[in-house]
């Protein structure tokens, strides 16, 4: 009886149960199983399946609707499957070919990228597709990409694109993400404030301090201590010697020159004692050899009044660009001259050279601005005026992390000074901008101002939440494997219930970023299923790192994009609704880690500021003296975003990945640079367009790099550059030279192409007798002498030195990294020329490294071998030479005159003799000549027994005039030939996902970059400042490519030997900033630092190395389609789990029959028969 009894309860609770479930609850589908694993090397945070597929949103800079359906069809287009893989194809913007009328015009030609980008799509998905999914697109333009299926959703609203996208991917879903949009066609009323504040300077007098430094050519700092007083607030501090100048300005010749007597290449360093710690506050790093004596000059905020320092590193230096005259005191049509300094003293600093370090302190006050910035400020206007007309005054916006945002310290006469901002941040609470105002003459009375300042929004709270809520939401819901539907804060669009009812959906992610829902409409939404409600962005961040276990860092902004034409180097428009966030968000989901858009969080919208107003006002000439970023404001702004990431969990031990997708003026290039070392930043820029099938590239790059023909087994033809030496009889004429190997087709396995212009060559073993000291990088380490413990260094001194053993590779470029690639596996093939190298690059190669000279002129430009040059009978030699004696065997031919005439002419450096010692005339101009025949024949003589005891060593060594660095300043250089953008664009084809590697001066942002982007190149390593000679990142990183690093890790250990790094790299565990001279190492990595070049050679790791078996898509079976819990990407035929809404009356008797029958079966378990009870 007691068994019969259980199992008669068991019965009736059963039945309740199914009762009740079977209102709510549909019978399951069978979910689809498959055998892909997807490709495990990729960017993303899970193994990658691909699909055959391509979805296409219609690009609208006008609208936010395009950014609403993109980020609605990204867990469509990249999801995860609770079984360790992501499902992905490509989420493009489409866009029509831009109508250019001017050649200006093609910088907004991004349709060009995505043709490039669909060829090898199509190539890798056999030449047709699975599906597409085309959203407000024409199918009639997109038929030259064949589909088996297309689906197309048209809408002129978020909510039904959103509700058709959903329907169409999904047959049913236990989930949905719902963001809380505001979407409305009326214009938006934005806030703006106003207010001025008045107030006045004590007398002050300018302090002024003069310290001397002697010239010593080495890299290693002399310092200076000074103090600085209370009451002063503003310093500047100039560098210069007494000397003459002699300047040549050929008008379109790109190596004009302005050159001092004595000669010297001083660079300036200024430290304060900030928070207990000394922080360098800026450096300067002019080329004064070739752009004349008075480059060295820097101007600051006091961050902190009392101790200080300036240091003098004297090292050459090194970057190319338009002419930049100096002061100038004679003039002569295209030749100037003149000196600074008295002529005596310039004429005693021809024998012992010493520098001035000149410091001017300015006395001012610091005052609190009244009125916090509101939250999307995109315009500041502020105007100083003051009463005393012969006072001068400057002033500077200091914002709340104690960064210098701004200043005006040029002396006007105009009576007023003026700042002018795109954007302000806002202040966490408690802090607040201020504004200091100083003096720039000495004031015996009292000088009042007046500050007058406007503050004006430019996106609305209401806005931003609205757009963060769904960038988060698309994440959030890749992550679950949901779709992403939309409501507003007051109304539950009927298309969104129907998602909610056919799908079957029991559970709601609801993003309501700002609490801004109302609380009927979520009432309704309880009704509808359980919701999980999301009002505070951590949250969300929180649970997305949660379920993928992420720490990549992904930054946006809601700044919409600034647009810029070929060569304005500057924005010439902004469109009001072309926003990233939808390009952004895809990536974001790959990473699977949340959008962190700057707007949103204060200390991120304050620091980005700074960044964003200084590249803005110096990207139109990157090489003007003022024009490299700030060490101060960059420790700043970066201990400030760090500070926010640490406490949002983000600063974990080692490198985080950090990405930014912005273009250049929306978010400031200095923005990465700032990060090195802390984290491997990468940056995504261009249109929104160009992010989008730039990111996709970035993603499926280990299927696609297969599609490059230089992976092909079997090899590839390409040009290879050709081989020589000098003859010893007549070496100087054109029988002189002697083509051992002449260009020609060569067969190459995964070549690399590698094109060697400007270069350093043997600079410590060799170039150090010239210069009389060795480079010793930032860390310690000296090139070509300290000791490695990695075999892939062993031999690298053994070519010229004859040294076995692992070293850490001296600076000679062209030898040291193909040594490294050939040890990675790859072929090496070189070219100079440009026909050659273009030619190469369309035939395809997997990576391409070079150096050469840049600028940030005509859209960007390159030099590059002229074979038409009459100095030189080489049509394509495999590196660039200096014409004079110079050949592929030595290309180091003309050296950088620094000691004078007499020396020049016995090559005697040393200094020491009385007629061939240091003279007059040093010029530091590329004429003199590394070999001497004549000389050179003596100094063998001399070398002989007997003859050598007597005599002196400088004319024995016939290797010490050699400067070790190849193209160097003007006559090193006349044998190449520039090339600009468009002219880069016209000769180049589809690149198939090239990575680029380059140490050119300022040629990254500008359109040959973006160029080089569009026609399918997947990273770029480039530098948008000059840079110093010092590139040996070029160097390291093919040899952490074959270690096994991804190309972030390659290229941030690489550069940390030479240049700053603001927020680590130093200390015990490098935990301190590294401070450094060198201020032109400021060349930054664009792409995905995640991404892993393939590496064929697998000796010392296969981190880089995959089969292409490993990248096949998805194989599509008509008959049994992919369906994964209830995702069907090909499309919904059914809705297994679909629900009707009930009316309230029958949800209410439906309630009552459910407790009813519940009580009959509980009697009839519970309450015992009387023939029970009786027995």
């Amino acid at each position: 009886m007691l068994a019969y009894l259980k199992i008669k309860k068991f019965i009736a609770i059963s039945l309740l149960n199914l009762l009740i479930l079977s209102a709510i609850m549909p019978i399951a589908m069978t979910t689809y199983t498959n055998s892909s694993q997807g490709f495990n090397k990729g960017v993303s945070w899970k193994p990658v399946v691909p699909l055959k597929k391509v979805t296409f949103v219609n690009f609208d800079e006008n609208n936010y609707l395009d950014d609403y359906a993109y980020l609605s069809a990204i867990p469509t287009t990249v999801f995860y499957d609770d079984s360790n893989k992501l499902f992905s194809y490509p989420l493009l913007y489409y866009q029509d070919p831009y109508p250019i009328t001017e050649d200006k015009e093609r910088a907004l030609n991004a349709r060009q990228g995505i043709d490039y980008f669909m060829e090898d799509w199509m190539s890798y998905c056999n030449g047709k597709l699975d599906g597409m999914t085309l959203i407000n697109v024409d199918k009639n333009k997109v038929k030259q990409w064949p589909s088996k299926n297309i689906k197309e959703i048209k809408g002129d609203d978020p909510y039904s694109i959103a509700s058709q996208i959903a329907l169409n991917d999904w047959g049913y879903s236990d989930k949905a993400v719902v963001a809380v949009i505001y979407y409305s066609n009326q214009q938006t009323k934005y806030q703006e404030f106003s207010g001025k504040i008045e107030d006045s300077l004590s007398p002050g007098t300018i302090k002024q301090e003069r310290f001397k430094v002697p010239q010593v050519n080495i890299i290693t700092p002399q310092f200076v201590d000074f103090s600085i007083p209370e009451g002063y607030k503003y310093i500047k501090a100039r560098l210069w010697y007494p000397c003459f100048y002699f300047a040549i300005n050929l008008p379109g010749f790109f190596n004009a020159v302005n050159t001092s007597f004595p000669p010297g290449d001083p660079n300036l360093e200024l430290f304060c004692k900030y928070n207990d710690e000394w922080m360098q506050v800026g450096a300067t790093f002019g080329w004064n050899q070739k752009f004349g004596m008075d480059l060295e000059f820097m101007g600051s905020y006091i961050y902190k009044n009392g101790p200080w320092m300036a240091s003098v590193t004297d090292v050459p230096t090194h970057d190319v660009d338009e002419k930049k005259f100096t002061s100038s005191h004679r003039h002569l049509g295209l030749i100037n001259f003149g000196r600074y300094g008295t002529f005596m003293e310039a004429l005693k600093n021809n024998i012992n050279v010493e520098y001035n370090i000149d410091i001017e302190l300015y006395p001012g006050k610091v005052i609190k601005l009244p009125t916090n910035p509101p939250y999307g400020c995109t315009n500041a206007t502020f105007k100083l005026t003051w009463d005393n007309p012969n006072a001068h005054l400057g002033f500077s916006l200091i914002g709340p992390g104690g960064e210098e945002v701004l200043t005006a310290a040029q002396k006007t006469e105009k009576g007023y000074q003026e700042l002018n901002l795109s954007r302000l941040g806002e202040c966490q609470k408690g802090e607040n901008y201020s504004l200091c105002v100083f003096s720039m003459d000495d004031i015996s009375s009292k000088v009042n101002f007046k500050i007058e300042y406007r503050l004006k929004q430019g996106i609305s709270q209401d806005e931003g939440d609205s757009l963060s809520s769904a960038t988060e939401g698309a994440v959030l819901a890749s992550v679950l494997n949901a779709p992403l539907v939309y409501i507003s804060k007051d109304k539950i669009p009927r298309e969104t219930k129907d998602v909610f009812y056919k799908l079957g959906v029991e559970e709601i992610y609801l993003v309501d970023v700002g609490n801004n829902l109302n609380s009927n409409i979520l009432n309704e939404l309880k009704s509808i299923a359980k919701v999980k409600r999301y009002t505070i962005l951590k949250e969300i961040y929180d649970d997305i790192r949660k379920k993928t276990g992420s720490n990549d860092i992904v930054f946006s902004t809601l700044d919409p994009w600034s647009y810029w034409y070929v060569n304005e180097r500057k924005p010439a428009g902004e469109y009001s609704n072309a926003l990233f966030i939808g390009p952004t968000a895809y990536l974001a989901a790959h990473h699977g880690t949340p959008v962190l858009i700057v707007e949103n969080h204060p200390r991120l919208s304050s620091a980005v500021v700074w960044h964003t107003e200084f590249w803005k006002r110096h990207a139109y000439d990157p090489n003007g003296v003022d024009a490299l970023p700030s060490v101060a404001e960059m420790y700043l702004t970066g201990m400030r975003t760090y500070d926010f990431l640490k406490d949002y969990g983000y600063d974990k031990e080692g490198m985080e990945s950090m990405i930014t997708v912005a273009d250049q003026y929306d978010i400031g290039i200095t923005w990465d640079r700032a990060f090195f070392g802390k984290a491997a930043p990468g940056r995504f820029f261009g249109s929104p367009v160009d992010t989008a099938y730039w990111i996709t590239r970035s993603v499926f790059y280990p299927a696609l790099i297969f599609v490059n023909p230089a992976t092909d087994p079997s090899g590839i033809d390409l040009i290879n550059g050709s081989m020589s030496h000098r003859r010893s009889l007549f070496p100087w004429t054109k029988f002189g030279l002697v083509i051992d190997r002449y260009s020609r087709d060569e067969k190459f396995k995964y070549p690399v192409l590698q094109t060697f212009l400007c270069y350093n060559h043997r600079f410590n073993e060799r170039g150090s007798k010239y210069w009389g000291w060795k480079y010793t990088c930032a860390d310690g380490k000296i090139p070509g002498e300290s000791p490695s413990f990695n075999a892939i260094d062993d031999g690298v001194r053994l070519k010229y030195e004859g040294i076995s053993g692992a070293f850490f590779p001296d600076f000679t470029s062209s030898e040291i990294i193909p040594l490294y690639l050939s040890r990675a596996g790859y072929s090496n093939v070189f070219s100079t020329n440009f026909d050659a190298v273009t030619h190469d690059l369309n035939k395809g190669v997997i990576l391409w490294v070079g150096i050469s000279h840049g600028g940030a002129g005509d859209g960007g430009i390159l030099l590059f071998w002229n074979p038409n040059s009459s100095l030189v009978h080489e049509k394509n030699p495999w590196r660039g030479y200096e014409w004079y004696l110079g050949s592929t065997e030595e290309p180091d031919t003309l050296t950088m005159e620094v000691y004078g005439i007499i020396p020049m002419l016995f090559g005697n450096p040393t200094g020491k003799g009385i007629i061939t010692g240091h003279g007059v005339f040093r010029s530091a101009l590329d004429y003199a000549p590394a070999i001497k025949p004549i000389m050179n024949m003596i100094g063998k003589i001399a070398s002989l027994p007997l003859i050598k005891y007597i005599t002196p060593e400088w004319l024995k060594d016939t290797q010490d005039y050699y400067d070790g660095l190849v193209g160097s300043v003007l006559l090193g250089t006349i044998q190449q030939k520039a090339y600009n953008g468009s002219e880069v664009d016209d000769s180049l084809e589809n690149l198939h996902s090239v990575g680029i590697i380059n140490g050119a001066c300022l040629v990254s942002t500008k359109y040959l970059h973006l160029t080089l982007i569009r026609h399918g190149s997947v990273f770029q390593v480039l530098d948008p400042w000059p840079t110093s000679w010092y590139t040996t990142w070029t160097q390291f990183i093919p040899r952490n490519l074959a270690l096994g690093d991804t190309i972030g890790e390659a290229f941030i250990s690489g550069i940390k030997h030479v240049g700053i790094f603001y927020l680590a790299g130093d200390g015990v565990n490098g935990e301190k900033p590294q401070w450094w001279a060198d201020i032109k190492q400021n060349v930054c990595f664009f792409g995905d630092p995640d991404l892993r070049p393939f590496v064929p050679g697998t000796k010392y790791s296969d981190a880089n190395y995959w089969e292409e078996e490993d990248t096949q898509p998805l194989r599509y079976d008509e008959n049994n389609p992919l369906q994964i819990n209830g995702h069907t990407p090909y499309g919904a035929t059914s809705y297994p789990h679909e629900k009707q809404p009930l009316p309230f009356s029958e949800k209410y008797i439906l309630t009552i029959l459910i407790v009813i029958i519940g009580i009959l079966i509980i009697l009839l378990v519970f309450i015992p028969s009387r023939k029970g009870r009786k027995k």
